[in-house]
């Protein structure tokens, strides 16, 4: 645990609690010679961990203050795990106790460290915290998952309109239901329409079996259906061309209606006409589904005149009635070629899903949701790390044991010539451990090992005596 750090990105916290023999999140100790040999200048991750105390739905309340807080520091590998709302940590998976939630591991690679799932396994989801993550907006791109509240959408479609041409929304239309075909047997003159109740097929406008009702509604014109299914979803309100689609089933047998007409060999033809939305726009797909239909739904939504709001509020554009929305909850706007999604300070926050192992950088810290627990991970330098130095012996034992160690260096050749001298540190350890037990008596053997060690990493006899004036 790291207590009063300097490092901006940290907070002060509880006690951890470690899980495992060899758990290396651990206070970071440096004494005064650490400064003149570079120990304790590598990086370390510094961890704050915010648990909310209720486990409701895997949300997060961004504005309680019932949470329990920690903070952690690591330079090595290490695992988090939660066990209820207490927050641990554990070095290797067989450390971990039965009853625990793995959450993320932190992991050394080509000199960084990575941010990853627990395991391979796990059914726990890592999901970015846009607030912190992207104050400013966090890019979109295609195949993203957004969480808004309980409400998940799958980023299907990102088009900017850039190139002139104005794509079409890419809806997931040509993978559901078999296409069905027009009926032209002569028979078919005496059959009505079941929607304007004309009979037979008219030029351009045959009679189609859309669905299983059988009978006397068993027909319809295919201009008739389009009609009905256009103004049953209200498309062509919006003059940009903004619309919710959804699949359509038959209002009598239920059955859900193909989205092609197929004649023979030839090309299919939509049985619903879209509106064509203006350039930039998001395709959006809803991936919960409709608990009396079980079918999903796509947002098309155009951002060429404004963002698009997202909320439980009358005013929002994609307005969603739930109590874990808040009133304007997020937004969408197109910048400088980029979608940007913007988190309003929404009570339980927006999200973005990790879908890769994400590198830690020193200027851009990185806060994941995972359940009710949101983790915050930076990297700063150790000095940034304030912790009390390692008590030094008395003036009167340091003296005498940097008296020995000048003398020392002064008798091993390599030392007084100021070259390197690794091959003489075994002569100059056995030459300062003498001199300190016949001067210093058994100060020398708790502290001199210290400085001898300290000092041979230097190489040079300069630092010999640099570590002894910093001794004094």
């Amino acid at each position: 645990t790291v207590r009063g750090s300097s490092c901006p990105h940290l907070q002060s916290g509880a006690s951890a609690k470690v899980y495992g023999r060899r758990a290396s999140m651990a206070m970071v100790s440096r004494s005064p010679f650490d400064s003149a040999r570079g120990v304790g200048s590598a990086p370390v991750v510094k961890v704050t961990s915010n648990t909310w105390e209720r486990d409701s739905h895997d949300l997060f309340d961004f504005e309680t203050q019932q949470l329990n807080s920690k903070t952690f520091s690591a330079q090595g590998p290490i695992t988090f795990v939660r066990n209820g709302a207490d927050v641990g940590i554990a070095q290797d998976s067989a450390a971990i106790p039965s009853g625990t939630d793995s959450l993320v591991r932190v992991v050394e690679r080509a000199g960084g460290f990575w941010v990853d799932r627990a395991t391979s396994a796990s059914a726990q989801k890592l999901w970015m915290v846009v607030r912190d993550v992207a104050p400013m907006g966090l890019q979109l791109t295609e195949g993203d998952v957004i969480k808004l509240g309980r409400f998940k959408f799958r980023v299907r479609q990102l088009v900017t309109g850039e190139d002139g041409k104005s794509a079409r929304p890419d809806l997931g239309l040509d993978d559901t239901c078999m296409p069905c075909s027009p009926e032209t047997a002569e028979d078919l003159k005496a059959k009505p329409c079941r929607i304007c109740l004309m009979e037979g097929p008219e030029e351009g406008d045959p009679l189609i079996m859309p669905c299983q009702c059988k009978g006397s509604i068993q027909y319809v014109h295919l201009g008739c259906l389009r009609q009905w299914t256009t103004s049953r979803l209200h498309l062509g309100e919006d003059p940009l061309g903004s619309y919710f689609y959804r699949p359509t089933t038959c209002e009598l047998c239920h059955a859900p209606l193909p989205n092609y007409m197929a004649s023979g060999d030839g090309p299919r033809t939509p049985l619903m006409e879209l509106p064509a939305t203006k350039a930039p726009y998001v395709v959006l797909e809803s991936t919960l589904r409709d608990a009396r239909q079980q079918t999903r739904g796509f947002h098309v939504i155009s951002l060429a005149e404004k963002p698009v709001r997202f909320g439980r509020g009358h005013e929002s554009d994609v307005r969603i009635a739930d109590v874990s929305m808040s009133r304007h909850h997020a937004s969408i706007r197109f910048e400088h070629g980029r979608f940007l999604l913007h988190d309003n300070n929404s009570k339980f926050g927006t999200l973005v899903a990790m879908k890769r192992p994400r590198q830690l950088d020193a200027s851009r810290p990185l806060a994941l949701q995972i359940g009710r627990t949101v983790l915050s991970l930076s990297l700063c330098p150790a000095s940034s790390v304030d912790v009390p130095p390692t008590p030094l012996p008395p003036p009167a034992a340091i003296q005498s044991l940097a008296a020995s160690v000048l003398a020392a260096a002064s008798q091993t050749p390599a030392l007084a010539e100021d070259r390197t001298w690794t091959n003489s540190r075994r002569d100059f350890l056995a030459r300062s451990e003498a001199a300190a037990g016949s001067r210093a008596g058994s100060a020398g053997s708790v502290t001199l090992p210290r400085l001898a060690a300290q000092g041979a990493e230097l190489g040079d006899a300069d630092g010999i005596r640099i570590i002894c004036r910093m001794s004094f």
